[in-house]
């Protein structure tokens, strides 16, 4: 089969297409021909494991495609259906998700869009309702709230009836697109008064729930904009690691704050992570009230393009390889 593998070129990690062998599943395992290939920016490290071993190399973390195999130990699949799933290995022809972590793909959605929906949705239900602990009629604050996540945030805190969805960025061009998704209250990086507007906003009492995908150089002012017993949530840090922290402010709102990552993750709270974005958002997948937003869709063949396109931060949405 064809995959594209994370190998060492003459100035560095490059992404570089190869014949793999096909993989074989162990016992709970679905053996997938892949249709498409959702991209994330974790897939731009291309870390090297075994250099003399090119197929324990093959970039990726999620896919979509139909099961044509599977290990003797799954239950509840059946060769043919359509599955959506984060793994990894996944930019290949076919690939190996364990069948615990996998989701069925509603009709009403293709290929492309369901390859976009495992990292993003899960991801995001994790961190705005199990970790935010997200109730109807809170307030949220999403910062950088263009990457990818945000917007999965921006439709699941919509869905789950959230009074007000307040979202930050550097680009007032995607901030303005992100109306359409349900954003309620813009603020441009740079720009706008962040505390200010989300004071005026909550008539002073401060956001009840916060996603920081930005990390350094915001916990002052996201602490500022916070209500008493907010909930802040550290997922991304595109502004880098390092911050200054007021202990005092977080202890007079008694605030709770909490790092995400599934990095750490064992596979039991993985399958638990899947069960409740099942449980919470399938129905909305179903009905299209929650619909991945796809910036561009690449061949497969043009992975290295795709990369190097996601790298730019153009886009707004998914970035998806059509296998």
């Amino acid at each position: 089969m064809k995959a594209f593998v994370n190998a060492k070129g003459a100035s560095g990690a490059i992404l570089e297409m190869c014949d793999a062998p096909a993989p074989t599943p162990g016992p709970n395992d679905l053996l997938v021909a892949v249709r498409a290939i959702g991209l994330n920016r974790a897939d731009l490290a291309r870390p090297i494991g075994n250099p003399d071993n090119k197929a324990a190399n093959i970039a990726g973390m999620e896919m979509a495609g139909e099961v044509i195999a599977m290990g003797a130990a799954v239950q509840g699949w059946k060769v043919g259906d359509r599955v959506m799933s984060m793994t990894t290995k996944s930019y290949a022809e076919q690939a190996l998700c364990d069948a615990r972590v996998a989701m069925k793909i509603p009709a009403s959605m293709s290929f492309e869009e369901a390859a976009a929906t495992p990292v993003f949705y899960s991801t995001g239900h994790d961190a705005l309702v199990t970790n935010g602990e997200l109730k109807a009629g809170d307030s949220v604050l999403i910062a950088g709230v263009a990457a990818g996540v945000g917007i999965a945030m921006i439709q699941i805190a919509k869905a789950m009836d959230a009074r007000l969805i307040a979202g930050s960025s550097r680009s007032g061009e995607k901030l303005a697109r992100l109306k359409q998704h349900g954003l309620d209250l813009s603020i441009e990086a740079g720009r706008d008064d962040l505390v200010g507007a989300c004071m005026a906003a909550t008539d002073k009492k401060g956001v009840d729930v916060i996603m920081d995908n930005v990390g350094a150089g915001l916990f002052a002012a996201l602490t500022d904009a916070a209500a008493v017993k907010a909930r802040y949530v550290t997922i991304g840090r595109l502004g880098g690691k390092m911050d200054e922290i007021d202990l005092d402010k977080i202890a007079l709102k008694r605030m709770k704050v909490i790092g995400v990552t599934f990095r750490t993750r064992s596979l039991d709270e993985k399958i638990e992570i899947t069960q409740r974005v099942v449980a919470d958002l399938m129905a909305h997948l179903e009905s299209g009230r929650i619909k991945p937003v796809i910036d561009k869709v690449f061949a497969f063949d043009d992975a290295p393009a795709a990369q190097d396109y996601m790298r730019s931060n153009k886009h707004l949405g998914k970035i998806v390889l059509k296998v």
